[in-house]
């Protein structure tokens, strides 16, 4: 589903503006609410280039968001950092474009909230005492070398059949024709340009 378009935008500033996102992104979750279900994926395409910077809430990978404390969420955590570090069988790219991982950096980042004290109805039930105003979130940044990165129009997200607890993602995709913005489900899970 594409929300909108912008044209003209250099792929250059266009990292750029998504690094800004994140990080103007990282300070409002530090002091706003934190929403199970929707993480982001920023894609951009340089050359035959590709980067991605997946960010998803602990909840929607693991199904908790505090320190692993059992042997079971141990083995959770370990089992979804293995899973993140290999990005194309989460992130189907179109095999003409013939993409190769490059580099896959995966990690855990704890949040802190100081103003959870008042979250809506709907999340009462789920901002219980193992939240305590903390979350945890993955982030994951992949580069790809490809044969012909100006292929990859469509993606395909096995995300959501690895981490079922993911409801959406808010897909940001720059290349050398703009920035196009999506909302990408389990429903509508593929994404074409």
């Amino acid at each position: 589903m594409r929300l909108h378009r912008y044209a003209g935008t250099s792929v250059a500033a266009g990292i750029f503006i998504i690094v800004s996102a994140v990080q103007a992104e990282e300070k409002s979750r530090e002091l706003g609410p934190h929403v199970h279900g929707h993480g982001t994926l920023a894609i951009a395409i340089e050359t035959n280039n590709v980067q991605m910077e997946l960010s998803v809430p602990g909840m929607d990978i693991v199904g908790f968001e505090h320190e692993p404390e059992t042997a079971r969420q141990k083995r959770a955590v370990e089992a979804a950092l293995a899973d993140l570090k290999e990005p194309l069988k989460l992130f189907g790219l179109p095999d003409s474009a013939g993409c190769a991982v490059t580099s896959a950096d995966v990690k855990i980042v704890a949040e802190v909230h100081e103003d959870d004290d008042a979250p809506a109805e709907a999340d009462k039930a789920a901002e219980t005492e193992e939240h305590d105003g903390h979350h945890t979130e993955f982030r994951a940044t992949y580069a790809f070398a490809c044969a012909d990165a100006a292929l990859v129009r469509s993606v395909d997200f096995r995300f959501f059949d690895r981490f079922r607890d993911s409801g959406e993602l808010n897909v940001t995709f720059i290349d050398a024709d703009g920035q196009t913005a999506y909302a990408v489900s389990r429903e509508a899970r593929n994404m074409e340009r």
